[in-house]
């Protein structure tokens, strides 16, 4: 008997950075520093060529920037120009199926770094996803789990788009202080400090290859690492160091190899078919070129089954069986719920 299992092999890859700090920490310089490491950027031309960024900090990204029109800026180093050149977009709502639109359009526009600062305004901002619950729960008649239920297919999508960029990501979070109230062994209620938190939900940082706290002090403490050489590293005003020793990590592979992708379309006779090959190309950062494709393969998928149940034919075959209406949208932009993944 044949086995799917195959070996595992060691794939270059790209970044996948979260840092976390409370406002003044420097989470803004300090990913910007790491993305012009990780894109090769070594001039203010190079990040305005390389470099999207998702600011949701009241223009604050600005006081990073420099202007690239006067004369010889653009050849300039960031620290010879004062500042660094990016690209960026300034959402006034923070609803996360617009953020997927805004990840989509970075990668087809050819950008090679992604930076959202911060995600946390997705999380409790104007249009984000706590907003969304409330809204979505009015319509089930004020019940919080059921708005949740329509939310999380939205949650999941835009943190896929995030993870399958087909790029360097940097994402910043807001942090708070975290409290808990406790009785002490006279029986008195006390207020204990738990440390900082992120302003976002419980296990985003599973998402990420990096993960890290950075305080007022600019000191980068290492909480999350699938890079061996950092984990729990503490690192003052972390930078192109930095930036260096996750390139080493992250080219230590082979190159990703692209299937054919028509062909392997072409062969997939069902919704599992469809989402097995959704989820390699999210591995393979390819998922906004291929949605396209993947929406009419699943098109012609439906349209199979609804044809094979018909009246008057006989029932499909049963691979064909287990195709989907909803099957074209393994690609689309409300994705996950067909494909196993989050978009």
């Amino acid at each position: 008997m044949s086995s799917r299992f195959m070996p595992a092999t060691r794939k270059k890859a790209k970044a996948r950075i979260a840092l976390a700090g409370p406002s003044g920490a420097g989470k803004t310089l300090t990913g910007l520093k790491l993305l012009y490491t990780l894109t090769g950027s070594a001039t203010v031309a190079d990040g305005l060529e390389r470099i999207a960024f998702v600011d949701t900090e009241r223009d604050s990204a600005d006081k990073y920037a420099v202007n690239p029109e006067l004369p010889g800026v653009g050849d300039m180093t960031p620290e010879e120009a004062g500042g660094y050149g990016f690209q960026k977009f300034s959402p006034v709502r923070y609803d996360p199926r617009q953020l997927v639109e805004l990840i989509d359009e970075a990668a087809l526009a050819g950008f090679t770094g992604f930076m959202l600062d911060s995600a946390s305004h997705y999380w409790f901002g104007p249009g984000g996803i706590l907003e969304l619950v409330d809204l979505f729960a009015r319509n089930h008649g004020g019940r919080s789990m059921d708005g949740w239920k329509d939310v999380r297919p939205i949650e999941r999508a835009y943190i896929e788009a995030l993870m399958s960029f087909p790029g360097h990501v940097v994402v910043c979070l807001r942090s708070k202080q975290r409290y808990e109230i406790t009785e002490s062994a006279d029986g008195k209620k006390q207020v204990s400090k738990l440390g900082m938190q992120p302003d976002q939900r419980d296990g985003l940082e599973f998402e990420f290859d990096l993960v890290g706290d950075i305080d007022q002090a600019h000191y980068l403490r290492v909480t999350k690492s699938r890079c061996d050489a950092l984990a729990d590293e503490v690192i003052h005003k972390p930078g192109a160091e930095l930036g260096h020793q996750l390139l080493d990590w992250l080219d230590n592979g082979e190159p990703p190899r692209d299937p054919d992708w028509p062909q392997a379309l072409a062969a997939c006779a069902s919704r599992e078919d469809l989402a097995v090959l959704w989820q390699r190309a999210q591995r393979l950062g390819k998922t906004q070129k291929l949605r396209d494709a993947f929406n009419a393969r699943g098109a012609e998928i439906a349209a199979a089954r609804r044809a094979a149940e018909a009246p008057g034919t006989q029932l499909a075959s049963a691979v064909t069986e287990a195709a989907d209406p909803d099957a074209s949208e393994a690609a689309g932009s409300r994705q996950p719920e067909t494909t196993g993944a989050s978009r």
